[in-house]
């Protein structure tokens, strides 16, 4: 069994490097939606960014991070870290098959993104809050489909949570998408994942 030490530093100093960008990047874009009032996230640009070019444990601590970090002004975050951290697992996956090489293919991803945030979000945030709407801003969407449209309760908080994210992940998706292809190729041949994409660019 490999020490935590070990695991480290078999990362690499490039990977070491873009982890806390990664968490970086996560929280401005999280702010960036809090101070314009988006019906947005762009909370896990640098967990799908660190996932798909360092792989599935950089994408898991960037993405756990982050929401610890969050939770120290907002605690219930903390609840939905499982959330980023599944979404740096599914970026890793999805760059190994080469998805995020192919403009269409990444749009296409963010249907799993949004059903992971979406979905699964809006089953953890039911049971956070007591079998209820929560306090976010899907809310604000989830609340009238209950009292205006008739929808029942969870099944407003499912719609009004996957449709928002849908939305959340394509924008999250495309700024991926366009940091990855802007890493020059002597950078991204050194790592984990990074030969998928320099050798795109070789070809080219």
């Amino acid at each position: 069994m490999a020490s935590k030490g070990s695991i480290f530093k078999d990362l690499g100093k490039l990977t070491l490097f873009l982890i806390p960008i990664g968490i970086a990047v996560n929280f401005i874009g999280g702010q960036i939606a809090i101070l314009l009032r988006l019906p947005l996230y762009l909370d896990a640009i640098g967990t799908i960014v660190v996932g798909a070019i360092c792989g599935v444990i950089p994408g898991i601590i960037v993405g756990l991070v982050s929401n610890i970090l969050n939770s120290i002004s907002s605690p219930i975050t903390l609840f939905y870290g499982i959330l980023n951290v599944m979404f740096g697992i599914a970026a890793a996956y999805l760059s190994k098959r080469g998805v995020f090489k192919v403009f269409w293919k990444t749009l296409v991803s963010s249907l799993l993104f949004a059903l992971i945030g979406g979905g699964l979000g809006a089953v953890m945030t039911w049971i956070l809050y007591g079998f209820d709407f929560g306090s976010g801003v899907s809310s604000m969407f989830s609340i009238p489909l209950h009292e205006v449209v008739g929808l029942p309760k969870f099944l407003a908080q499912l719609v009004a949570e996957f449709t928002m994210d849908v939305f959340d992940k394509i924008l999250t998706v495309i700024a991926a998408f366009g940091i990855i292809h802007a890493i020059p190729n002597r950078l991204m041949s050194k790592l984990p994942l990074g030969y998928i994409y320099a050798k795109q660019e070789e070809a080219e």
